[in-house]
């Protein structure tokens, strides 16, 4: 898979695309995968897309997520069978054109966007809602299916989880690390998955990292679960490999 190659005030960022496995409990099967910006400088010297998103322009974080959106779809075309999570940059949220242009991506490479599930994060909390709603209401409206990410590191209400119908919540790593050794941690993780998150939602923990947290979880065989415990992210090479294409 190409290396996108962007310059930025004379400064040269190497961008590729990595997929993170997203596991089914009960069975240990891969049901989707997350892709993810792997960020390098000049001297190969890797940057955490957080910190690189902080410092990059709109422009420059829109040609990556441009790079890794035609990724997908170039993958999707090779193999039937996947979906992909995509996350939208925080500030390209709310953004009608840029969400069009996803649209008009899927149609010039012959992919379904009922394949491709956009994340949202911090941006649910930091709008006002008409404007929220709207523009789920659209990427809906274009078939694509809808996640929450990282659900639990902030002040959500739960209503809006009603209100903008998930398809998918993911629950923070922060939720999970330590329930193993904490039972109000684990009391918390229980009543979000079992009263909280609606019915029908699907239901992702992140950071899942050590086999006591796991054993914890398998109470809830319908869940997905990201985490080293499975799967470090796979390049585009080893993806080929695993899925046998």
């Amino acid at each position: 898979m190409n290396i996108k190659t962007l310059e930025i005030a004379d400064k040269k960022l190497s961008v590729t695309a990595e997929f993170k496995p997203v596991m089914h409990l009960s069975g240990k099967t891969i049901f989707r995968y997350e892709v993810l910006a792997k960020i390098y400088n000049a001297s190969d010297r890797w940057l955490s897309v957080e910190q690189s998103f902080d410092i990059l322009e709109r422009e420059t974080i829109k040609a990556i997520s441009d790079f890794l959106f035609e990724t997908v779809c170039e993958l999707l075309k090779m193999k039937e069978g996947i979906t992909v999570s995509f996350k939208l940059p925080a500030r390209l949220m709310n953004d009608m054109a840029y969400l069009a242009s996803l649209y008009q991506q899927c149609g010039h490479h012959h992919v379904s966007p009922q394949r491709i599930e956009i994340e949202i994060g911090e941006w649910l909390t930091d709008m006002p809602q008409r404007p929220r709603q709207a523009f789920l209401q659209q990427a809906r409206t274009y078939g694509f299916m809808l996640s929450l990410d990282d659900f639990g590191a902030r002040d959500e209400a739960a209503d809006s989880l009603r209100l903008f119908r998930f398809d998918t919540i993911k629950l923070a790593r922060t939720l999970v690390y330590g329930i193993a050794a904490s039972p109000a941690k684990l009391s918390t993780l229980h009543n979000l998955i079992d009263k909280v998150i609606p019915a029908g939602t699907h239901v992702i923990c992140e950071g899942v990292e050590r086999s006591s947290e796991l054993a914890l979880l398998s109470r809830y065989s319908h869940i997905g679960i990201e985490g080293y415990i499975f799967s470090p992210p796979l390049t585009f090479s080893q993806l080929r490999l695993l899925e046998d294409f």
